[in-house]
């Protein structure tokens, strides 16, 4: 994804969540998200989002 549309995608996904709390959101922020290149913590932490969210 690209810099500026990874910036629409972040403003518009935190605006989703905060209109329902849905923790998706979150997770789905979280894959998008850099991380400074680690893509598994991306993913780990979307997991664990994700878990909770089953709850």
């Amino acid at each position: 994804m690209e810099k500026v549309d990874r910036e629409k995608f972040m403003v518009e996904i935190w605006k989703q969540y905060n209109a329902t709390k849905d923790i998706e959101f979150l997770a789905k922020a979280c894959e998008e998200a850099p991380f400074f290149g680690q893509k598994d913590m991306a993913v780990e932490i979307a997991r664990i989002l994700r878990s909770m969210k089953k709850k």
